[in-house]
């Protein structure tokens, strides 16, 4: 069952979902989802295609791997132009933690979806029991340079209460990071 803007607060109050920084006046909550902003820090791979290497998923260190083809790149006090075809990885301003009882899934958000930029490949899906910062993969596949800003709303995060809290929780390779890549 998704989450309304009341069950949300609800959520928020009992623990079961912390979101940090959170401001309650800001507006971030919206009918059925809470909209997230974007870090300072991007990994850029540039706009020139990387040729000659091929990487299997399989055995891959991914963090080591961006670490080692991208350029983080410090917006704090500038913009980033995302360039038609590109592709950066950044991660929320915010902070999530869920409990056994939430799930959740993070979305694009239609302003930037109409110009051809989505946030997630193919991972939206949230487990019980996550904490960490979202990590988010942005490209565009849109005709224009796009303008990406510290602190911009970039996507939403969608909250489930599981039918039954999980025996199992999120314990993989991004749990727990207490700070945003560098």
């Amino acid at each position: 069952m998704l989450l309304s803007d009341q069950d949300i607060r609800a959520a928020m109050e009992s623990g079961d979902l912390i979101i940090n920084p959170f401001n309650p006046d800001s507006g971030a909550i919206q009918p059925a989802s809470i909209d997230l902003r974007l870090n300072s820090k991007l990994s850029d791979f540039g706009t020139n295609p990387i040729v000659g290497i091929a990487v299997d998923p399989e055995t891959l260190d991914v963090d080591n791997f961006i670490n080692s083809q991208a350029q983080i790149k410090d917006i704090t006090d500038t913009v980033f132009l995302l360039h038609p075809r590109q592709f950066v990885v950044g991660q929320t301003l915010e902070h999530i933690s869920l409990s056994d009882k939430l799930g959740a899934r993070v979305e694009g958000r239609s302003r930037l979806a109409r110009l051809g930029v989505g946030v997630h490949i193919t991972a939206p899906k949230i487990d019980p029991g996550f904490q960490n910062y979202i990590t988010l993969e942005i490209f565009n596949l849109g005709p224009w340079q796009i303008i990406l800003r510290a602190n911009m709303t970039i996507c939403t995060l969608l909250i489930e209460r599981l039918s039954q809290p999980a025996q199992v929780l999120y314990s993989g390779h991004f749990q727990g990071t207490n700070q945003p890549f560098s």
